[in-house]
């Protein structure tokens, strides 16, 4: 193999080591309606370490809209996807210059900055979770009290969720009620280079702060509408209002928007347990 050669296989296999992200799954429990607390829900999420921010949402969400991703690139069906959208639909975004929360109304998303600084207390109890020495520390956030162990041999300041600022890892962190709970359970290092938080078409997010969100958030709860409506309110003009089905049939829009007000309503009352109370109050 001649030198020239040998020097660009070393090149791009050089720049492959760098392109990487280091992954981390958390397994996440928490009770979706705090009228039921035996009914705990579980799923697996993904926290992703790239070079300059980390992001944070439904390891399932990450694959679906990757698979969508890729069968757009290739002129396919998205239809073709088989995968289901998580349950977990929040996505957090984490760097120096910018962090935010992807919180939905409905179906509408919203990019909500996160700039309250984590106030963390570092206890000196230790044990040893997941094979790794880890520290204990506590947090007050979203009107709950959070106890988090981190370790300092994986010496990256991150974690599960918005979760970050402590002399390691996050491995695991639950509040205080045992609501909302979060373990690693498996890392490795990927070639993915890719953003997970893909902006879908026809839903744009709109960046607002804690307390615009709040107040629309508020304002949606006490007169809940359902996603057809709501969906035309996100993008004038795109619908005529009119729908038909298979046969041709016109569909009475007004009883369709009163049963999915109807069902937004449900919503709102089986998923009031949010991990951030505070943005949700």
């Amino acid at each position: 193999m001649n030198t020239k050669l040998l020097i660009i296989i070393l090149f791009f296999f050089l720049s492959n080591i760098k392109a990487q992200s280091h992954r981390f799954i958390y397994e996440y429990k928490f009770v979706p309606d705090s009228t039921k607390t035996d009914s705990i829900f579980i799923e697996n999420t993904r926290l992703e370490i790239f070079k300059d921010h980390s992001e944070f949402l439904s390891d399932l969400t990450a694959k679906r809209d990757s698979a969508i991703a890729s069968a757009i690139e290739k002129n396919q069906s998205q239809a073709n996807v088989n995968l289901r959208e998580g349950i977990f639909k929040n996505k957090i975004y984490k760097s120096k210059k910018l962090n935010y929360s992807l919180e939905f109304i409905g179906i509408q998303p919203f990019k909500v900055i996160q700039n309250e600084k984590l106030t963390w207390k570092l206890l000196n109890e230790t044990k040893k979770i997941q094979g790794y020495n880890c520290q204990k520390a506590i947090l007050n956030y979203g009107k709950r009290k959070w106890e988090a162990w981190f370790t300092q041999e994986i010496p990256i300041q991150d974690g599960p969720h918005i979760f970050e600022n402590l002399p390691g890892l996050i491995i695991q962190i639950n509040d205080t009620r045992k609501q909302h709970s979060f373990l690693l359970i498996a890392n490795y290092k990927t070639l993915n280079i890719q953003t997970n938080i893909i902006e879908k078409r026809f839903f744009s997010a709109i960046k607002i702060n804690r307390d615009q969100f709040n107040k629309k958030w508020n304002t949606f709860a006490k007169n809940p509408i359902g996603g057809t409506e709501q969906f035309m309110i996100m993008n004038p003009g795109l619908l005529s209002g009119e729908s038909f089905d298979a046969n041709g049939n016109k569909i009475d829009m007004t009883q369709t928007k009163r049963d999915e007000q109807n069902y937004a309503e449900k919503m709102l009352k089986q998923n009031n347990n949010y991990l951030d109370l505070e943005l949700y109050k």
